[in-house]
């Protein structure tokens, strides 16, 4: 039997998984959230349409909120120092559907700036979630607002504790080889910063 479109459409209205809703709802930041929750926070998030190499934000500039990729890809990259070539870009990540960036802007003082520069990879749609929209919440629901900074402070703690993590396991890698190097009376090269 064929599917009809027409009545089929009607049942199924509210119910399509491409909704602001749904991806809300997966989205890792909101696991947890009640639908209500969703639907309050769905009436204050922005839908930010970005071109091919359109700059979402750029290192330096202050925060103002976060972005979360609803579609296409964004690449995080941050100004070169090599020999003093300010156009040179180290891409330090590529985040797709469903990642998120710039979420230190809420919880972090206004005039903090992006420590990376963000770039639309593809045409990308991604949600927008700003600290005056945060201190709305806070302001209107403090349950919601208190959750909301609650979870993304965990996410930014487990971010932190891979760095931490990475960053030890380089400096023992480093120390390992300053004493192969020593031990072959090499001495050692360090990078210029």
């Amino acid at each position: 039997m064929e599917k009809d479109l027409f009545w089929g459409n009607i049942f199924n209205i509210g119910k399509r998984t491409d909704s602001l809703y749904f991806f809300l709802k997966s989205t890792p930041l909101f696991k947890g959230f009640t639908s209500r929750d969703i639907k309050n926070i769905e009436k204050i998030v922005h839908l930010r349409k970005f071109k091919e190499g359109e700059i979402v934000f750029k290192e330096d500039e202050p925060g103002t909120g976060m972005y979360l990729i609803k579609s296409g890809s964004i690449r995080i990259a941050k100004q070169g120092n090599k020999q003093g070539d300010k156009n040179q870009e180290d891409i330090i990540s590529t985040l797709m559907q469903h990642d998120f960036l710039g979420e230190l802007a809420l919880i972090e003082e206004t005039s903090c700036a992006r420590t990376a520069s963000a770039y639309a990879d593809h045409e990308s749609e991604l949600v927008g979630f700003f600290k005056p929209d945060l201190m709305d919440i806070i302001q209107r629901n403090p349950r919601l607002g208190v959750k909301i900074v609650m979870r993304i402070s965990e996410i930014v703690a487990a971010r932190l504790r891979i760095t931490t993590s990475a960053l030890t396991e380089k400096k023992k890698k480093v120390k390992e080889l300053e004493v192969t190097l020593k031990d072959k009376n090499e001495p050692l090269q360090r990078p210029e910063p």
